[in-house]
């Protein structure tokens, strides 16, 4: 059965006109040649810093258009600033007004819309359309949690307000999800991206974690023996209690690890779906 997932909680960022590549092709860590309309590829924006104001899905839009998939919480904040960045190029920068739709499954013909699938996952779409139109065919409503547990085991970062510039894009694995182009030409905070990448090791990535009782916030610290260790990116409630995604100092790893400076409330590591250096 294909299940649904409202995700009123994101907007359509997207950037039109005929110079729409070549501008964010100075913006995003990505290869912006990249997108296609069927399915998502990573890309962060980072700021000068190189610490990310957003990371997620860049696609192509039906409306010939570059699209971003970015949290309602920082769309306005997004359109501003990216607005800033257009100056003398031939380019607009809008938000869409669309339904945005999660399809778990596989979708059969009679759906109607932009259909995209999420990157490297064979049952997992988003679909687009105008609103006020539904979606035909048979699905199962189910909840929000449902698709934010499915980032979470798939290891994807997702950055909303109160993260926002908090961390560079290897910090949230966003080179191991191929959301990061070392051969395209300079983008904004290029610099600090390519230096750590060719500094070393990477000391703090994003891994995934369970525990018991409510999920944390995002931006919450996560804590070891000697104080504060890392930061809560994203999570979601389970039946058991939440799974969550936390950038952590790898040099703290194995732990124990702790939600609380208390150190009474203990998290468990869980694997993800690739390799991450440790």
């Amino acid at each position: 059965m294909l299940r649904s997932v409202v995700l009123d909680n994101l907007r359509v960022l997207a950037v039109s006109g005929p110079e729409r590549l070549s501008f964010l092709q100075g913006q995003l860590t990505q290869d912006v040649a990249s997108a296609r309309p069927d399915a998502t590829v990573m890309a962060g924006w980072a700021d000068a810093k190189g610490r990310l104001l957003f990371a997620g899905h860049l696609f192509s839009s039906s409306a010939d258009a570059l699209a971003l998939l970015v949290p309602a919480d920082l769309a306005d904040a997004l359109l501003k600033r990216l607005r800033m960045y257009v100056l003398r190029a031939k380019a607009e920068v809008t938000l869409l007004n669309l339904n945005i739709l999660g399809l778990l499954g596989t979708p059969g013909s009679s759906v109607t819309g932009q259909l995209v699938r999420i990157q490297a996952e064979q049952q997992r779409h988003i679909l687009l359309s105008p609103v006020g139109d539904t979606v035909r065919g048979s699905t199962t409503a189910s909840p929000r949690s449902v698709w934010e547990l499915a980032d979470i085991a798939a290891g994807i970062p997702i950055i909303v307000s109160q993260t926002t510039g908090e961390f560079v894009p290897q910090m949230v694995n966003l080179d191991l999800l191929g959301g990061i182009s070392f051969t395209k030409g300079c983008y904004t905070g290029q610099e600090i991206v390519a230096r750590m990448k060719y500094l070393g090791r990477v000391k703090r990535r994003m891994l995934r974690f369970m525990a018991p009782g409510v999920p944390p916030t995002a931006g919450a610290a996560l804590y070891a023996e000697r104080g504060t260790v890392g930061q809560v990116v994203s999570s979601a409630p389970t039946e058991t209690g939440s799974e969550f995604l936390a950038v952590v100092v790898l040099d703290d790893l194995p732990g124990p690890f702790f939600l609380d400076e208390a150190r009474t409330q203990p998290v468990r590591r869980l694997e993800l779906p690739y390799d991450v250096p440790l």
